[in-house]
């Protein structure tokens, strides 16, 4: 029984974490079992403010109009498989795992995910050409979210 008021509360306490990191779902998986928390978001005035933060997020990316239209022409992206903190390298002191021009090979490590302090490294599913990096090192990044521009080679 302690056990299980145990993981109500860890389960209890992430939920609040989430609302003060305005995180809407969170998925983790145990040895022993997985979680998935989705938080409803009813509030109007946090759901504009999302809006205006994924609105800005994208006029980021987007740094010019040619590299929106080659986008669109190629359309091959890395995604973020989870929501955390984007890093290109293992510490600030090493260097990173792929540099725009670069060729990866299927496996390779491409970044790091950081999500509840556990790294998650995200290996490239197929060979291909980094043509643009699309996140800045230590910014956080939303599941599904693109991350790399690529060329399938």
């Amino acid at each position: 029984m302690a056990n299980t008021n145990n993981i109500k509360e860890k389960v209890r306490s992430l939920y609040e974490m989430m609302k003060e990191e305005n995180i809407q779902e969170l998925e983790i998986n145990f040895k022993d079992y997985n979680v998935c928390i989705k938080r409803k978001n009813n509030d109007e005035n946090e759901q504009l403010s999302l809006k205006k933060q994924q609105s800005a997020i994208k006029s980021t990316i987007a740094s010019s109009e040619d590299s929106q239209k080659e986008s669109a022409i190629l359309g091959t992206t890395i995604k973020s498989p989870l929501t955390g903190i984007f890093y290109r390298s293992p510490s600030p002191s090493t260097s990173v795992y792929a540099n725009e021009g670069d060729t990866v090979e299927i496996g390779n490590t491409v970044c790091i995910i950081e999500a509840m302090k556990v790294m998650n490294e995200i290996k490239a599913t197929f060979k291909a050409k980094i043509l643009k990096i699309l996140i800045e090192n230590g910014s956080p990044v939303n599941s599904e979210q693109d991350l790399f521009e690529v060329e399938k080679v």
